[in-house]
Order: C-alpha cells, then structure tokens, then sequence
C-alpha cells in the first residue's frame, strides 16, 4: 500500500497490517517519561479538586453550569493547555498523554469532559495542526492560559456535522480583504463564552475549471461585526456544559483568519475529529471502568431473596461482559492513541470506530448499572440517572454512530472497488493485460485453497485460537467485501444496511487484534500466571466478538438480503402511511394529539434560556 497505512483498510482487501498494532505500545512512563509526569501531576491536581469540594458534579449538574472557580482552576493548573505546543504556553501533551488526561476528567464529570474536549481537542488542536505562524502566536497563549476558552462551531441546523455539505457561506468582502459570513451554528459547545471560535463555511474555489463551492475553516471572535449568539439549550444530559446557537449576519472575517487554505476546510474537520474522537472514546472508556467498581460495590451491598446481587448468575454475565467488552476498548484507546503520535498511519477509520465502540459500551454500562440500582438507580440524589442521561450524548457527539459506521464501510470498500473496474476494464482485453488477469486467477485458487493472510508475529499459545480465527474472519471480510461490491455496483452507497454490516465485521476485527496485541504485551511482561484476569478478559471478549461477526457475516448472505427488503417494504409503507397504522388489539382507540415534529426550537420558554453575559 501506498502512503500512509491503515488497518482497517487492509482487513476489507484481505490483508492483516499487524505491523500497525503489534508489539502493543509500550507504557507512556517508557515511551514518553515528561508527558507520564505531567499526565499524572494534573491527574492528581484533578482529584484534589475533587476533594476538597471546588468540582462538585451533582451541584453542577442541578445548577447547569460550571462555576467560574472550576475553569480558574483548571486554566491555573494547564488543564487548559493539554494539546497546545510548549513554545506557545502550552503543555504539549502527546495524543497519548491527552487521552490519560481526558479520560480522567470524563471520570470526575461529562461536562467537563466536554469543556477540555472542545477546548483542547477541537478549537486549539485546529490552530495547532493548520494554523500560520501569525495565528498561533496571536491565539494560543491566550488559549493555554485559559484568558478565554475556545469553540469549534462545526453543526449546523439543516446538515448537522457534515463538513462537506454545510450551508453556511462566505462570500469576498467588498474590501477584497475579507470574507462575509452568513449562516448559523447550533449546539457549540462553549459557544456562549468562547473568545475564539473555529468555523467553517462554503466559499467559492476553481476546480477544474470550474467554479465550485467547498468548505473552508475560519478562525473568528465574538467582537467581530455580524457575530452574535442566540442563546443556549437545556438538555437531557451533560447539563452543566453549554451548548449554543450562533448567528453570522455578514460576519466579517479578515483573510488573515482563514484557517489553513481556501476550499480545504474538509482536512481541518476531520483531522480535529480524529483528535476529538480519541478523546471522547478515552473518557468513555475510563467513566466504565468506573462503572465496573460501583457495579461490583452495589451488587455486594443489595440483597434479595436472601442473597447478594452480584450472587446471581444473571448480574454475573452483565458485569463480566462489561469488563470484556472496558478490557477491549481500554486496548483500542491505546493503539489509537499511539497512532495519532506518530504521522505515518492513516488512523481515521480507526478513530471512528474506537468512537463507537466505547460510546456504545458506556450506554450499555449505564443502563444495566440503573438496572442494578432499580428504584435508586432512577431517582435522585443517587448519582445513577445522571451517569445514564451524561453518557447519551456520546452516541451522538463527534459524528453519530450510524454515519460512523457507514463512513468506515464506505471508506472500507473504495480500494476493492477500484481493484474490481481495474479487473473489469482487463478482462475487456484478457490479451494486452494478461498479467492483471492471471494475477486475478492465482489470488482466486489461493482463495479456494483456503489461503488467507496470517499473522507473523510470534503468539502466546493462549492467544493462538483467537489468531486463527481473526485470519478466517479477516478472509471472510474480503470475500463479502468483493460480493458486495459485485453486487451493487456503484449503488453500493444506498445499501446502508450492507455497508454497515461490513463496517461492524471490520469493527469487530480491530477491536480482537487490539485485544490481542495488548493482552500479548502483558504476558510477555508479567507471564501467564500473573496475567489470569486479562486472559479471561481477553478470551471472554474474542469468543463474543467472534459470534457477532458471524451473524453480520450471514447477515450478509442472500437470506440477509431478503430481511432487508422486508425492511425497506415496511419502511415505505409507514412513510405513506404516516406511522403506525395497525390496529390496537384490545380496542382500538383514538391516539391523543400531539405536536407535531419540527426542526425549529419550541415556543416554550423553558426550552432555551437567553444566553449568559
């Protein structure tokens, strides 16, 4: 493969780049020592805040905001500097020691977590990546010493977070040295008080001739004409952050504010997303290992039926498998971590399924934890409710899960694709590309022998099975990567259903050989009678796993294919119908009138508040 490598891009092509994640990173203490003792200084720093009652969540929480001492804090101790470079105030941190940090803080309190995420890992890591000289010199310091915070305003109303199809333009200046801003931005995080915000907005570029629009990145401030803030919204969840609506009514933005280049605004999207996501999936995966001891503590201390919770074999597979399921995102955060160190690994389909993976099990973590708590887990002043309406949004945040996971398999499938037009456009003229077509032939009796890709690092005995049947599922990948593809041609894009069947077996794959590849580390460390805890742990999550790329597998296969047709049957119907139009069994009754959907905030006053001075 040419340029930067991927993983996850090899597995739909057949092929295992374990030189990616094997050996497993080693600790932070041995490959980056200072950023180990920073990591830990503001961790401690963190707790202590903690303790002595200046971070109290529950209060957060119920007053929806974060106090103004907690930012103080925060910025007097370089919370606030984790991702800006040292020769700019900052800390410096490497993305590894970013998601120690973030996770910490996501383990305290999801608000702040979303303060740090925003501030750190998405406005200020912009500037850092595609920021000129001039910009970082001017907005940095002022960034890591927390004299304002910082914004990516990124979402919009009408196309959510999809950087290439946003509808907020910006058109030249009359000056010729500006740019006019015209559109709004929702749910930005510290929006309502940032003094530096990054966002994005349609300009006109020439390509190929042609004139067309495409998204470009802008660095802008509160003070600049035509900026103003609608107001913030109230929220199921992580309430003590806020979220605001932003309105550019010819925004005036100076040239020298465009964030890296006209028209490649895209890159500055999804390079933030790759450092945001990582940190969101780092704090997901700290707040469950959390969960996993207050699950444990809670089960031993309720009784019922004369017994302990945790007694139950019941309680027991909830709580093993959320351990499995910590164990295996704990190893993907690390390896990702670890590529977002380095520039030679093309870590973007990686990122958006470590994203998905730890945003899903925290969901899942907190609701058997209600589940457990019962009655206390859904009222207050037990913190349980909390944990499950914080961990909502993470689904949500950083690109929802459903575009994630179609964004890994499209991405996925573009390499088989172009191999297969390649192949099509030979096999027009077998003679002038007769090595093209028998180099098809050979791969094809190989495949039929059963040949596949496999690992060539050596393997502790125990992990051995696990290997083998990441090899068969890594061939299996390929093989309906190819018949998909076949299949559907270039309408491959509109069999969602499809597409994200082979991004979960492609999920399923890196989350294993991540397992593997740390899990091989410890043994190698610490030996095998000393590693018995991961080892279940590994083997609990590679077997389950395992059995779920399975039934994506068949899933994919022609009796799949028939459900999804009874599905979109179903679907058309509804949408004609406008609902649910079955008739209730017992007596079928009138439905109460409600209001109907709208993509506009309600009237209600309750609902958005003004915003803050």
């Amino acid at each position: 493969m040419t340029g930067p490598q991927s993983f996850v891009r090899g597995l739909f092509e057949g092929e295992l780049h374990e030189q990616l994640l094997f050996p497993y990173p080693a600790p932070l203490t041995e490959r980056a020592p200072e950023d180990a003792a920073t990591a830990q200084r503001l961790v401690a720093e963190l707790h202590r805040l903690v303790d002595t009652g200046v971070i109290d969540p529950a209060r957060m929480d119920e007053e929806e905001r974060i106090p103004e001492a907690v930012i103080e804090a925060f910025a007097a101790c370089g919370l606030l500097s984790l991702s800006i470079p040292k020769a700019y105030g900052g800390l410096g941190l490497s993305a590894s020691g970013y998601a120690v940090v973030a996770g910490a803080v996501a383990a305290v309190d999801a608000s702040l977590a979303v303060l740090i995420g925003v501030h750190c890992g998405l406005s200020s890591k912009a500037i850092v990546l595609f920021g000129n000289e001039a910009q970082k010199a001017r907005y940095l310091p002022m960034l890591a010493r927390g004299e304002t915070l910082g914004a990516y305003a990124l979402t919009e109303p009408e196309t959510g977070s999809d950087a290439q199809n946003i509808v907020t333009r910006a058109e030249r200046a009359p000056d010729g040295q500006g740019w006019l801003l015209y559109g709004r931005k929702h749910w930005i995080g510290n929006g309502q008080r940032a003094g530096v915000i990054v966002t994005f907005a349609q300009t006109l570029v020439e390509r190929n001739g042609q004139m067309v629009r495409r998204p470009t990145a802008f660095i802008i401030r509160p003070d600049m004409h035509g900026f103003s803030v609608h107001g913030t919204v109230r929220k199921l969840g992580i309430r003590a952050s806020t979220q605001a609506e932003l309105v550019f009514d010819g925004l005036y933005v100076p040239d020298d504010h465009v964030l890296g280049e006209v028209g490649k605004g895209f890159a500055v999207a999804v390079n933030a997303l790759n450092a945001g996501r990582l940190s969101l999936a780092a704090g997901c995966t700290a707040a469950s290992r959390l969960l996993v001891d207050e699950f444990v503590q809670y089960g031993e201390l309720r009784q019922q039926f004369g017994a302990t919770l945790v007694s139950f074999e019941v309680t027991q597979r909830k709580l093993a498998t959320i351990a499995a399921n910590t164990y295996a995102a704990d190893a993907m955060v690390g390896t990702l971590a670890a590529a977002l160190d380095g520039t030679d690994v093309d870590a973007s389909l990686e990122a958006a399924i470590v994203k998905v993976f730890a945003s899903e099990l925290i969901w899942r973590a907190t609701d058997e934890l209600v589940q457990l708590a019962g009655g206390r887990g859904f009222v207050k002043p037990w913190p349980y409710e909390r944990y499950l309406r914080d961990a909502r949004i993470n689904r949500i945040f950083e690109g929802a899960n459903e575009i994630l996971r179609l964004y890994v398999g499209l991405n996925g499938v573009q390499g088989t694709a172009a191999e297969l037009q390649e192949l099509a456009e030979a096999f027009k003229r077998p003679l002038q590309h007769w090595e093209r077509v028998a180099e098809f032939a050979t791969s094809r009796v190989k495949s039929a022998l059963g040949r596949r890709d496999t690992f060539a690092v050596p393997l502790h005995a125990r992990l051995q099975p696990h290997a083998r049947y990441i090899e068969k599922h890594t061939a299996e990948l390929a093989q309906a990567t190819q018949r998909a593809v076949m299949r559907h041609k270039k309408r491959i894009i509109e069999r969602q259903m499809v597409v994200e069947r082979l991004a979960d077996m492609a999920g399923e794959l890196y989350a294993r050989t991540a397992t593997l590849a740390r899990t091989q580390r410890l043994l190698e460390e610490r030996g095998a009678e000393a590693c018995a805890r991961e080892l279940d742990l590994c083997d609990l999550f590679c077997v389950t796993s395992g059995r779920r790329f399975r039934n994506a597998r068949i899933a994919l296969q022609d009796g799949g294919e028939t459900i999804d047709d009874r599905r979109r049957a179903i679907a058309a119907r509804l949408r004609s119908e406008g609902g649910y139009q079955s008739p209730a069994t017992v007596l079928d009754v009138p439905a109460p009138t409600r209001p109907k959907p709208t993509l506009t905030p309600p009237a209600d006053p309750r609902a958005v508040r003004p915003a803050e001075d």
